[in-house]
């Protein structure tokens, strides 16, 4: 029996003196509260983790997020950002990101100040100038992680995280795919596409089948399978522009290189961003370790369109009719469907209704869901794009500062 996953995140472990120094302090202090206040006795040691893991050399560098008022510093550092916008900047064929928020500003936005998208649009727009191939692959959470249903009177905060994803991403002149839909027109998902994560099983032994989101809470980009950026810093404000919440991050760069292919053509890969991305992919794809040279190539279409966005497209994760409450697709939001109650989890009936030749067939659901593969599925851009999802003025959160949520 399949089990429902529910969350999703990715760590490095670093052998390297000087990185480890830098990250030393914060994180000792954590760990020593946490022994303290839960009475853990035993102590992980370094033979304990050289033990468990495979090692790679890498060049790395660690990156901040901090100000004076987190870390004591005289100066506001936003290594983060920067490291963030540079790498896109520099990426030649492609950029992959998992993140928990993606919030992010395009030039001349006086509200959002930090400029990951921005970054993103001006590498796009060379590509298509240039008659390039390049992706953009972003997967975040399909709902900002909380209890009950977006209708909920309590979740006017999740809405507001809501209405400023939807800002960045596709809704208003302030968007990355309105800007490109107006300059590159309907290629624009050549370039760029949004993904969730989404799993299902039984909630209990006999119980009914439920499909939930996997909540993706990684902070991680990799650039051209040689460089990537791992860290606990959102795509937001609050994460990027140092003077505000406090983070930290690693910047690796390969020092060994393999044999691969990117865009029908040789290509040194990184043997640690190689092997994350194809980690990766085949697991949210659903590919076996013998079908892993499928993806090698992450940029050509028998890879991005035939497999990755192929997956995604499965009716049968993304249908809210098959599971009640959850996310619905832009085809049933056009249809009029019954949304007055939308959560993050779906209970499928216990047949499912088949039409062939004219009779109506039942199924059980487990049985139609053994063809799917991997957890991934399309971000519901459309998704209340008819609401005005911003706190109004009965809810507390409308007299909050709107940088609580960015």
């Amino acid at each position: 029996m399949k089990k429902l996953l529910l969350w999703i995140t990715r760590y490095v472990l670093l052998e390297d003196l000087i990185c480890a120094l830098a990250v030393m302090t914060p994180v000792n202090i954590r760990w020593v509260i946490i022994r303290l206040k839960y009475g853990l006795a035993r102590t992980i040691t370094i033979q304990d983790l050289l033990l468990s893991y495979s090692w790679m050399t890498c060049g790395s560098q660690i990156i901040r997020s901090v100000s004076q008022w987190s870390a004591g510093t005289s100066q506001i550092e936003e290594s983060i950002h920067n490291a963030y916008c540079s790498l896109i900047d520099r990426a030649e064929h492609y950029v992959y990101i998992e993140n928990q928020f993606f919030i992010s500003g395009l030039s001349g936005d006086e509200i959002i100040q930090n400029r990951v998208l921005e970054a993103l649009y001006r590498r796009i727009m060379r590509a298509h100038n240039e008659k390039k191939c390049f992706r953009v692959i972003i997967v975040i959470p399909l709902l900002p992680g909380f209890q009950g249903g977006v209708d909920d009177s309590g979740a006017a905060s999740v809405r507001a995280i809501m209405h400023w994803q939807y800002r960045t991403i596709c809704r208003g002149h302030n968007s990355i795919l309105h800007n490109l839909c107006h300059l590159v027109g309907p290629r624009v998902h050549d370039y760029i596409s949004f993904y969730g994560l989404r799993a299902y099983g039984k909630l209990f032994d006999g119980g009914p089948v439920a499909s939930s989101q996997v909540y993706v809470h990684s902070k991680i980009m990799i650039v051209d399978d040689r460089t990537t950026l791992i860290g606990s810093a959102n795509i937001n404000d609050r994460s990027l522009l140092g003077s505000r919440d406090s983070e930290i991050g690693v910047l690796i760069e390969d020092k060994e290189f393999v044999d691969s292919r990117i865009g029908g053509k040789p290509w040194k890969a990184g043997k640690f961003a190689l092997s994350l991305r194809l980690s990766l992919w085949s697991e949210h794809i659903g590919l076996h370790s013998s079908e892993v040279n499928k993806i090698r190539d992450p940029v050509i279409d028998s890879t991005y369109k035939d497999l990755w966005m192929a997956t995604a497209k499965c009716p049968l994760l993304n249908s809210y009719e098959r599971f009640q409450s959850c996310t619905p697709t832009m085809h049933e939001l056009l249809e009029g469907k019954n949304l007055a109650h939308t959560t993050d989890l779906g209970i499928a009936p216990n047949k499912l209704e088949l039409f062939k030749d004219g009779e109506v067939t039942g199924t059980d659901p487990m049985e139609r869901l053994k063809s799917v593969k991997g957890h991934l599925v399309s971000f519901p851009l459309e998704f209340m794009c008819r609401e005005d999802l911003r706190p109004v003025f009965n809810e507390s959160e409308y007299y909050a500062s709107p940088q609580v949520f960015h």
